[in-house]
């Protein structure tokens, strides 16, 4: 239902742009454009869905949905704050009746279509971020005891997979003894790919994409070699630059079959109700990869406490199962140091000299004790 209202001035920070409607918003990504206007429907918003949105550079996100419910402290609407994307927060479900691409504009917390207000909510800004964050800390009690029984619903289910690596596909791709590096589209995995570019340029580890996050590796270098889960949205010529990929949905559609086989690709199928991102961890592990750095995925409690249930129990197995071969990018970044090889010191040592030499060279004295030095190595070879 909505009730006439005059228009906000154009002064007052409101934003006008075409309105994009879709509840995911790492779907929304995909086709969302600089200037426009995202409305998603995410209870607690992550900071992966968060950034996938940040990076389109929308005019302004509205989300159907409290973005912090209270359940546990999530860090997405400090992304879109700290891009100064404006997020209106719980404005209810009459926004997904506005019609896909019209003219809508954003003034405080009310939704305009025309002269229209056609939803109101929050507007969320740092102080209030902050307030919901501290009041649902004890929420993250409740979140934890549903973590911990859902991991065991997913020994239950997954076991194999899991312990075994049942049903994970052959690749043809080495990885034995192998430095693998899983590049997934989660929070700040670009940054983190950069942060570890030396060690990528020192080591040339084999590199598994997790969606688009395939095309995150292409763009800064080496391509991926394997993809891992939905490519109906990545880049072709990041397709084509792999040597094998493996289509894999948590929810068990045929996503990407047409796709790979038009493109003229090899790959396979797994069939898991764990992320692709976990379905790349155990592929790598169970390829005897020696090494496994992972970009863009969780990590750190907190990490876990944003996904669903399911999810992060899933991610938390998997890490569990790569064990002491694994690494997560930012900490990688922190301890790597450049090794430099015999060449490189050959190079250094010799160049060393030559500048000595030269600065001899160029003073009267220097150049006299050179010359003696070299009659005196002459006379020497002669007379031998």
């Amino acid at each position: 239902m909505s009730r006439s209202s005059t228009h906000a001035d154009a002064n007052d920070g409101s934003v006008t742009g075409p309105v994009r409607i879709e509840p995911s918003p790492v779907v929304l990504a995909r086709r969302l454009r600089r200037g426009d206007i995202a409305v998603i429907d995410v209870l607690d918003l992550d900071q992966g869905a968060a950034e996938a949105l940040a990076a389109r550079k929308p005019a302004a996100v509205i989300n159907v949905s409290p973005s912090i419910s209270g359940r546990y402290p999530t860090g997405g609407p400090r992304v879109l704050i700290e891009a100064n994307i404006p997020l209106v927060d719980a404005v209810g479900a009459a926004v997904l009746d506005l019609k896909e691409g019209g003219t809508v504009t954003v003034a405080g917390g009310d939704v305009y279509s025309g002269e229209d207000v056609v939803a109101s909510g929050n507007v969320l800004d740092a102080d209030s971020i902050t307030d919901a964050m501290t009041q649902s800390a004890e929420g993250m009690r409740v979140q934890l005891q549903m973590l911990t029984a859902t991991a065991m619903e997913q020994i239950a289910r997954e076991g194999d997979v899991l312990l075994e690596g049942q049903g994970l596909p052959h690749t043809g791709v080495d990885l034995t003894g192998r430095h693998v590096v899983i590049v997934a589209p989660g929070f700040r995995h670009r940054s983190q790919l950069r942060d570890i570019h030396r060690y990528m340029r020192d080591v040339r580890p084999v590199v598994i994409g997790v969606g688009h996050g395939a095309d995150a590796a292409r763009d800064l270098g080496p391509s991926a070699s394997i993809i891992v889960g939905d490519i109906e949205g990545v880049d072709e010529e990041t397709v084509r630059a792999a040597s094998h990929v493996v289509l894999h949905d948590p929810h068990g559609s045929d996503a990407g079959v047409i796709r790979a086989e038009a493109l003229g690709v090899d790959h396979s199928s797994v069939e898991s109700t764990l992320s692709a991102a976990d379905v790349a961890i155990l592929l790598a592990h169970a390829g005897g990869a020696e090494v496994i750095v992972t970009v863009g995925v969780e990590s750190e409690l907190m990490d876990f406490l944003e996904r669903s249930p399911a999810e992060g129990a899933g991610t938390l197995l998997s890490r569990m199962r790569a064990g002491g071969s694994l690494i997560d990018a930012s900490t990688l970044a922190l301890v790597y140091r450049h090794r430099y090889g015999a060449w490189t010191l050959v190079t250094l040592v010799v160049s060393a000299a030559l500048a000595l030499c030269a600065a001899i060279w160029i003073t009267p004295a220097g150049r006299a004790w050179a010359e003696s030095v070299w009659n005196g190595l002459t006379g020497w070879i002669g007379g031998a």
